[in-house]
């Protein structure tokens, strides 16, 4: 099912398939966008480590880089030019012991220290992180991240990019949400759209766990050195 798929099926759901319409074509399509980024958000987002916004340029003498406001979830990152990791810090973990040096209790503290990327602090501000070290060249951290949609839907051709085909009819209760709850007394309708948020939102919590127990269990190839 493609975007104008979605919009032809709600149509048929709601009975509104005759002018004049009750819902607006305007309408419709901001349904259908929210109800896009709504299943991915709920679902756990889209994993990415190929598109634009998983390249975060770090800046010479630049202490923090932003990163794309789709982003959900940063699962990694590492250091373009080296292939080395870097180490994801929770800001709520400053100053807390993380090892030591010659038996000396070692915290991580942001100074201005200027060196080589190998940390960096997320949760100080959205959609930002912030360099243990300032950079001392230019690179680029490449990131595995969990994200929002990046495509708008505007045509009738844009697909339902993180949604597979089994799951694309279940956008139309949140569309169904949203247009019952349109201040008009002829399609505003409490009832029905507290139903239907409540179906959308069952439906996307059983996909989540799912999601969650393949990766529990996950068959692991194993490697023999041979007998």
């Amino acid at each position: 099912m493609n975007a104008g798929e979605l919009y032809d099926a709600f149509r048929e759901d709601v009975g509104d398939v005759h002018l004049p319409y009750l819902w607006s074509v305007s309408e419709i399509w901001r349904y259908a966008n929210d109800a896009h980024r709504m299943f991915i958000r709920l679902t756990d987002g889209i994993q990415d480590f190929t598109s634009k916004v998983t390249a975060i340029p770090i800046i010479t003498n630049e202490a923090v880089s932003s990163y794309d406001s789709s982003i959900l979830r940063i699962l990694s990152a590492t250091v373009r030019s080296t292939g080395l990791e870097i180490e994801l810090i929770n800001y709520t973990d400053l100053g807390k012991p993380i090892g030591t040096d010659y038996g000396i209790p070692r915290t991580l503290k942001l100074d201005n220290t200027t060196g080589d990327v190998h940390s960096g602090v997320i949760g100080m501000e959205q959609n930002k992180i912030r360099w243990i070290n300032v950079p001392a060249v230019n690179d680029y951290a490449d990131l595995i991240v969990r994200r929002l949609p990046l495509n708008k839907l505007v045509n009738d051709s844009d697909e339902l990019e993180g949604v597979h085909e089994d799951h694309h009819t279940a956008l139309l209760d949140w569309m169904k949400y949203k247009a019952y709850l349109k201040q008009d007394a002829d399609t505003f309708d409490k009832g029905r759209a507290e139903a239907c948020r409540m179906i959308f939102e069952d439906y996307c919590r059983s996909i989540a766990r799912l999601g969650l127990e393949r990766l529990k269990h996950k068959k692991r190839s194993v490697a023999y050195g041979g007998l």
